[in-house]
């Protein structure tokens, strides 16, 4: 165990005295000439962003939603035939034909889902596309994709719960 004493107030006097040698010029603590310039002005206003998409691209992103939600409105059309199924399914044996006709309709379902993933990947394209151009424009396809977004999501966390709820 290491015993500290503390040190001697001479101790303490000579090394302050040490730090003030003569001869030794310290940096002035005066303002600096920039200090007292005014201060530099604020950025001029960047220009206004174009709310507006162009026609092309507002068409593509109308066509787009409109595949979206017909391939989502047959998802959920389907949805509730396979949630019977998987809860009838739900506790049997892998193998038995309650199991097998669970994931075959499971299988159909998330294959039902593919028009919502190929728009969303379209999306991101038509996003990448604009933001070449104009960052103002990923902004509003983004924006336009994200009921695609959530949708596909939604979809992604049904089909893991059915088959959870079937066992694998």
């Amino acid at each position: 165990m290491l015993n500290f004493k503390p040190a001697s107030p001479s101790l303490l006097l000579f090394a302050l005295t040490a730090c003030a040698a003569p001869g030794v010029e310290f940096p002035s603590l005066e303002r600096r000439p920039y200090e007292t310039n005014a201060p530099v002005a604020a950025p001029a206003e960047p220009p206004a962003p174009s709310a507006v998409p162009s026609a092309e691209l507002a068409t593509k992103s109308s066509a787009l939603l409109a595949r979206h939600t017909a391939a989502n409105q047959d998802f959920l059309r389907a949805l509730g035939a396979v949630q019977a199924t998987a809860s009838k399914a739900a506790g049997t044996a892998p193998g038995s034909e309650a199991w097998v006709n669970a994931q075959l309709m499971l299988s159909r379902l998330d294959k039902m889902r593919a028009g919502s993933v190929a728009v969303l990947r379209e999306f991101d394209g038509l996003i990448a596309d604009a933001g070449a151009v104009d960052a103002d424009m990923a902004a509003l396809v983004t924006e336009a994709q994200r009921p695609v977004a959530e949708d596909v999501a939604t979809q992604s966390a049904e089909i893991a719960r059915l088959s959870r709820l079937i066992g694998e």
